[in-house]
Order: structure tokens, then C-alpha cells, then sequence
């Protein structure tokens, strides 16, 4: 019992110190006062009343730069609070017409309240580039750090707001800027589990080992990842590995990130920092690792070695005339011909655009842009993290030819597939059949028959295992043409699924979920199996057609 309190009493110290600076916003309290015309301006401001805010300018002259409350907070850190656009142009353009002097405007929109934060702090954490935009035209200071030396890119990135972390980047903050903990934006982003600030913030890492700033620890002894484990973001903690956090980096009290998984309870999160892959695993690329990879010709030699094995063991146990394994030769010459297809084509890579990304978060939704790439990803399209494309109607990286499968080049992989079936499954007839013809070969090694029949029995064994994979991933690849989904879509809903079924198990709901899935999913296949497989002919000219569409 003792031991428990002691290590609840040590986590509550531990939450303390993480969360012991303060957040924007924190001390921002309605107005309760409303006794005088310039407090009760205050709580209009607070309540975004614009038709009785804009009653009371009128009716008497205020100079809204004077006006705060106790925490030193304007009219105008209110309107930038409540993210009203409207608001600010209404309290900017009085006090224009009422001060008609640039330098006492400027101090105004550059008003800092006890925590010394601004206004356009205030806009950063809302993510609204309007308001960014028109603090800026009037004079305000981007680089402006609040008592916590926090700027407009911390605050963005701890509102979860990638418009402002873009907005930040484009007048010349950095990620390598520090709060005066030594803390960066992904840090923030990371203590407040914000996944989408994460996703515009990692490709700015440094791509070399250390990978700075991704592995700095903060005067608090945390690393981004040492915050994310505390968030307790599954998918963020991912990332955070994916682009080489160090899970072996010990911070405060000597933890590493796993010790803080183990201490808050957080069992998949404590599986992924300890767990390690198997070989077999690791070897054939069964599942993506959770370390940066990237695309490398010698991934080619295992599927070649393969073949070449195939195509040189006919030398050793098949007759010595030429002429009755000319067909061997045929479906291994058509099944290289498709392999070297796939492994050269372009499974539909969006094209790169000149715009900066700042021109294209002004005019569309932070998700649908990928800031790697700096492209408008179209729907179903996904940035491939080996390949460091987004490809068009992504259907998985296949690390066997060391390419994306996707819209231009599914077709490619698919008659691939059916040729390397072919030649898998007349491989194992002609070999099952040499069992039945014995050693007709001549080579002197050959004669001890336990030579013979054991490379015949690892042929055999060999063939019907790359057949029995082949098999299941063409009949996964059809079944999937059929029902309109790509194999990235179909395994990304049966997660969501799974998920929902845990979350709803001890509900009256989760049978119906199990009931109602599979049936929709059957009618669906029965009902537009045609229409898919067109739209899976055709998907390459359709999706180009699409992305040349885009007008900004």
C-alpha cells in the first residue's frame, strides 16, 4: 500500500513538472465587473457580442488602448481569443480612425498582458490566417516570445494548428528556436498529444543522426518523445520512432520513455518502445518497421535471389536435353518481363508543385495538403514514407519490387502476380514430377542420391511456400478490385472496426456492429463488382484527370 502511494505521489510530481508551465490562455477569465462602460466594453469583447460592442463605440469615445483588465488583457486579445475576425476589424479600425498615428497603433496591436502575451499569440493558437495575416499588415512583431519565451509557432503547435506552424515557418521562425525550458514546437506539440502540429513539424527534422531536435532533451531532462508517451499518443508515438527518436534516451530521474509507458499504464505504448520484431518479420518486410527506411535496390536481391535459385536448380536435377525444360525457361522469362516492369514504373506519383506551402494551407484544409510533398493529396491518395511520394490511389509498398503499388501501375502487379502464380505452381508439378523420374543428371556430386533428394525436398518446400503466399496475395488483390477498396483501405477500416468492437464490447451495440459489417460488405461486392473492376481500368487517367483539376 505503501509502495502504491510512494508511486502515485512520484507520478503527481512527475505531472506537475511537465505540465508546471503555463499554457496560453490559462489566466483568460470572463469579466465579471460590468459597472463601468470601458469593463463592460471588456466583457462584450469576451462574449463576442459585435452588434452591442459596435453600440457602445458609438456612443461615446474610448481609447481601447488603455483599456485591460487585472491580467493586463485587451478588447483585442479577447477578439483574437474567441478567433472573431470580425471583432478585430471592428476594434482596429476604430482605433485607426480614433489614434491616426502608426507608432501608437502598432504598440496597441502589440499590447502584452502579464504573461506578455500578444494578441497575435492568441491568433496563432486559433489557426486563423485572416486574423495572422491582418496583425501583420498592422504592425505586428512575429517574433514576439511571450514571459515563457513561447512564439506563435509554440503556440500553434500546442493548439494543434499547422496554418499557423506554416505561417510561422514562412516569416522565418524555426523549429530549432527554443522556449527559455529548451523546448521546441515539437515538444509542445508532443506534451499535448497534437498529431496534426506533429505531421508539419517532423519533416523539418534534420535528417542525420542525432536527428536534432527531435532527440534534444529539455531543462526539464524530457524528450519530444519522453512527452508524447506522457500524452499517451499511440499513433504520435509511432511517428515520433518512425522519423528516429531514440527510445533509449534517459531523462527526468534517469527514465527512459518506456519506464514512463510502464509507470502510466500504457500497455501498447510500453509494447512498441520494448517489443522487438522477429526475423522473419524483419527479413521479408512482413510489417513496417517503426525506424526511417528507405528505398534500396538490394531489396530486390531476395525476391532475385529467389528466382535465380528457381532457374539454376533445373540445371542440377532435370534431364540433361535441353528441349523438355524450354517451357520452365518461357514462364520464368514472362514472369522477369512483368518484374522488371513493375520494379521501373510509376505507381502514380502526384505530381510536385511550384507553389509554396504556404499558398496552398491559404487555400485548402491542412489535411488534405501533405507538407513533404507539397502537393494537394487527393482523396485515397497517401504519402508513402519509404518511397517519399504521395501516390495516387495507394494500395501498399511492396518491398519485394521496391516500388508503391498504386493507381498507374495496380494492373502491372496484378498480371506480375498471375505470372509469378503460374510459374510457382508449374515449377512444383515439374518437381514433384522428377521425384516420380529420379536423377537423370550427370553430374558427378549428384550420383549420392541423399544429395539428390535433398535439394529436390528444399526445391519442393521452397515452391510451395512462396505458392501458398502468392496465392493469398492475388486472391487478397482480386477480392479487393472487386470490392472497390485498396488493400491500405480495406485493412485501415477492419483496424477502426476492431477498435470500435473493443470500445463498445461490454455495450448492446457491439452485436449489431458485428452483425450489420459483413452483410454491408457482401452486398456491396455482389452489388458493384463490375463497376469497381472498370473503375480499377481506368483509375490511372482518372486520377490524372483529377489532380490537373486542382486550380488555386
Amino acid at each position: 500500500m505503501q509502495q502504491s502511494s510512494s508511486i502515485s505521489t512520484k507520478q503527481a510530481e512527475q505531472d506537475n513538472l511537465i505540465l508546471a508551465i503555463s499554457m496560453i490562455g490559462s489566466y483568460i477569465r470572463q469579466p465579471t465587473d460590468h459597472s463601468s462602460p470601458e469593463n463592460r466594453l471588456l466583457f462584450l469583447a469576451y462574449s463576442n457580442d459585435l452588434e452591442q460592442f459596435s453600440d457602445l463605440l458609438r456612443s461615446r469615445p474610448l481609447d481601447l488602448s488603455v483599456i485591460q483588465n487585472f491580467e493586463g488583457y485587451t478588447v483585442l486579445h479577447y477578439a483574437c481569443y474567441n478567433n472573431s475576425y470580425q471583432m478585430c476589424e471592428i476594434i482596429i479600425n476604430y482605433q485607426e480612425r480614433r489614434e491616426n498615428n502608426p507608432l501608437n497603433m502598432e504598440k496597441f496591436i502589440n499590447s502584452v498582458a502579464i504573461d506578455k502575451f500578444t494578441p497575435l499569440h492568441f491568433a496563432a493558437q486559433r489557426g486563423n490566417l485572416q486574423i495572422l495575416n491582418l496583425l501583420k499588415l498592422k504592425g505586428a512583431d512575429l517574433k514576439a516570445t511571450s514571459q515563457q519565451g513561447l512564439n506563435i509557432m509554440h503556440v500553434g503547435a500546442q493548439g494543434n494548428q499547422p496554418n499557423s506552424i506554416v505561417f510561422a515557418l514562412a516569416n522565418g521562425i524555426k523549429l530549432v528556436d527554443f522556449d527559455i525550458n529548451g523546448g521546441t514546437a515539437l515538444h509542445w506539440a508532443c506534451l499535448k498529444g497534437c498529431e496534426d502540429s506533429a505531421n508539419y513539424l517532423l519533416p523539418l527534422i534534420e535528417q542525420k543522426k542525432p536527428y536534432f531536435p527531435l532527440n534534444s532533451l529539455d531543462s526539464h531532462q524530457y524528450t519530444p518523445l519522453h512527452l508524447a508517451v506522457h500524452s499517451g499518443n499511440t499513433k504520435l508515438v509511432k511517428k515520433l520512432l518512425f522519423y528516429g527518436a531514440d527510445k533509449k534516451i534517459k531523462g527526468y530521474e534517469n527514465k527512459t520513455p518506456a519506464n514512463m509507458a510502464e509507470e502510466n499504464d500504457f500497455k501498447n505504448i510500453y509494447n512498441l518502445l520494448t517489443k522487438k520484431r522477429g526475423f522473419l518479420i524483419s527479413f521479408f518486410n512482413l510489417k513496417q518497421g517503426l525506424k526511417r527506411v528507405r528505398k534500396n535496390r538490394l531489396e530486390l536481391m531476395r525476391f532475385g535471389g529467389f528466382m535465380i535459385f528457381l532457374l539454376v536448380s533445373y540445371l542440377f536435377y532435370m534431364v540433361d536435353d535441353f528441349t523438355p525444360i524450354v517451357p520452365d525457361y518461357i514462364f520464368f522469362g514472362i514472369t522477369l518481363l512483368f518484374f522488371i516492369l513493375i520494379v521501373c514504373s510509376n505507381p502514380g506519383y502526384q505530381i510536385r508543385r511550384q507553389e509554396p506551402l504556404y499558398t496552398l494551407i491559404t487555400a485548402f484544409n491542412h489535411q488534405d495538403i501533405c507538407p513533404i510533398c507539397n502537393v494537394v493529396k487527393l482523396p485515397r491518395s497517401k504519402h508513402c514514407d519509404i518511397c517519399q511520394r504521395c501516390v495516387l490511389i495507394y494500395d501498399h509498398h511492396c518491398p519485394w519490387i521496391n516500388n508503391c503499388v498504386g493507381a498507374e501501375n495496380h494492373l502491372i502487379f496484378i498480371s506480375f502476380l498471375i505470372s509469378l502464380e503460374a510459374s510457382l505452381i508449374y515449377a512444383l508439378f515439374r518437381t514433384i514430377s522428377q521425384c516420380f523420374v529420379g536423377n537423370q543428371n550427370e553430374l558427378e556430386f549428384f550420383d549420392e542420391p541423399l544429395i539428390f533428394w535433398a535439394i529436390l525436398s528444399i526445391n519442393i518446400l521452397i515452391e510451395i511456400i512462396f505458392a501458398l503466399g502468392i496465392t493469398l496475395l492475388l486472391v487478397t488483390q482480386i477480392y479487393n478490385i472487386f470490392l472497390g477498396k485498396t488493400t491500405f483501405e480495406r485493412f485501415a477500416v477492419q483496424n477502426q472496426n476492431s477498435t470500435m468492437r473493443s470500445v463498445t464490447a461490454d455495450s448492446n451495440k457491439s452485436s449489431l456492429i458485428e452483425d450489420d459489417l459483413p452483410s454491408q460488405k457482401k452486398d456491396r461486392f455482389v452489388r458493384c463488382s463490375c463497376k469497381n473492376l472498370f473503375n480499377f481500368l481506368t483509375n490511372g487517367a482518372t486520377q490524372r484527370k483529377k489532380e490537373q483539376a486542382i486550380r488555386f
